[in-house]
């Protein structure tokens, strides 16, 4: 099973070589770290990164997710030596401006055996730890072979991973059993991971570190937000990562509601900043002013008239947004995208809106919805039912957003629970031993 995995990762990624030059001459940047992506990584001989501990994340999100972590290793452990790995360019950006604490931030080289049991051999660290759903077999394979053992934290199976997993339970049986500690987000994931092999043992329900670290980013204290002079005056319905499709149903919804409401201010956070021209001729095809956030300067005047929408084209605002909005819209769900991370609006105790599609976070869209602090519609005619009742009642919009802070608040500790687990980890892990010529 493994040489088949490995034949088809060979061949996916020759398939895949003509697309990533193609989206390298379009702006994309999958091709600057092509080296690392090949195992060219000087470092990895240097004696300093001997027996450090290896991190793993996948993207933006997940980098976010594993921040706290690495920071509560570093604090238990000055001493030790961190490196991090990730998957895409943009978590790698994420990573460099986030994660001081790392050592080396570096693009995981293909999952193929000689480069793993390379790095293996080179850096033999003291545990590897990834995040979420990062279980590259060849990976794990090679941790298990040297004797190093690998946690999983924050982990979790979508019902759509699940299904997928299920098609090759007898391979992810094998994958499994190289994880040495499972700690998961909840007992549905505990679940899921049990039934496609993983030993029951090694697999503890901690909760996701995800809500502390939104509590703890919230709690921070923070100066007046930027654009709160654009929004003066207005009630504002932030639309997060939205994607493609999405769009023209907010702006139907938002034309149809803007004659009600007068006042309703429409902020569109397209997920990729590169759709935000073709954002700007939806917007103006449906008739209404399109406004990029990027022509404005803090300080400058500016009015905006009604029947106008404000595209988010900036990185790292949305957070702002959302402390200041009227209603939330989690995008990604009203098309089969799988939904996007709500806890950045509801750490701010807002009212919550997202569609059917959340397939990325069902645990904590379900948590939201029980809770009362979220809304799940099936189609564009709910949504705009329920978001015209939210800004006729606003007592409403505030209960809601009370109930999911309080159940953020309710379900935190997540974060404890899992450095106490890796630092028991660490404790049973041994130093690298040194070969002779290295002494």
């Amino acid at each position: 099973m493994y040489v088949l995995y490995t034949l088809c990762l060979l061949l996916g990624g020759l398939a895949l070589l003509p697309h990533i030059l193609w989206r390298g001459l379009r702006g994309a940047t999958y091709h600057h770290d092509l080296a690392e992506r090949l195992g060219y990584l000087p470092w990895v001989a240097m004696p300093s990164v001997r027996g450090c501990v290896w991190f793993h994340a996948a993207s933006v999100g997940e980098v976010q997710g594993i921040k706290p972590i690495i920071a509560s290793v570093h604090a238990d452990h000055p001493t030790l030596p961190l490196i991090l790995s990730v998957f895409t360019p943009a978590g790698k950006r994420m990573a460099q401006s986030l994660i001081p604490e790392a050592l080396h931030i570096f693009v995981l080289p293909l999952d193929l055996p000689w480069l793993m049991r390379s790095l293996m051999r080179h850096l033999h660290p003291r545990a590897l730890i990834v995040q979420e759903t990062e279980l590259w077999p060849n990976l794990l394979r090679a941790a298990a072979s040297h004797g190093i053992p690998v946690a999983l934290v924050n982990g979790r199976l979508s019902p759509r991973g699940f299904r997928r997993n299920c098609w090759i339970r007898p391979f992810m049986r094998r994958v499994l059993a190289h994880v040495t500690l499972f700690l998961v987000q909840s007992e549905v994931g505990a679940q899921r991971f049990q039934h496609l092999g993983a030993d029951s043992t090694r697999v503890h329900v901690m909760g996701n570190t995800n809500i502390d670290r939104a509590l703890c980013a919230a709690a921070q204290p923070r100066p007046a937000p930027l654009l709160a002079p654009l929004l003066h005056g207005r009630r504002v319905l932030v639309a997060g990562s939205t994607h493609e499709g999405e769009e023209t149903i907010l702006l139907t919804v938002y034309r149809r509601l803007v004659r009600d409401y007068p006042d309703v201010l429409l902020v569109l956070a397209p997920r990729h900043l590169e759709r935000a021209a073709t954002v700007v001729r939806h917007v103006q095809a449906q008739g209404c002013y399109a406004f990029r956030r990027s022509q404005w300067e803090p300080g400058q005047a500016c009015m905006l008239p009604e029947t106008s929408v404000l595209i988010l084209d900036t990185m790292g605002e949305l957070a702002a947004l959302y402390s200041l909005c009227t209603v939330a819209f989690i995008g990604g769900s009203l098309v089969p995208i799988g939904g996007h991370n709500a806890l950045e609006a509801a750490v701010f105790a807002k009212p919550l809106i997202f569609g059917p599609y959340m397939y990325h976070f069902p645990e904590l869209a379900a948590l939201l919805v029980q809770a009362g602090g979220a809304l799940q519609v099936r189609d564009e005619a709910e949504f705009s039912t329920h978001l015209a009742a939210l800004l006729a009642c606003p007592a409403t919009g505030k209960a809601m957003g009370e109930a999911a802070l309080h159940a953020l608040i309710a379900n935190s500790g997540a974060l404890e629970r899992t450095r106490q687990a890796i630092n028991a980890l660490l404790r049973t892990s041994q130093a690298p031993r040194m070969h002779s010529e290295e002494r």
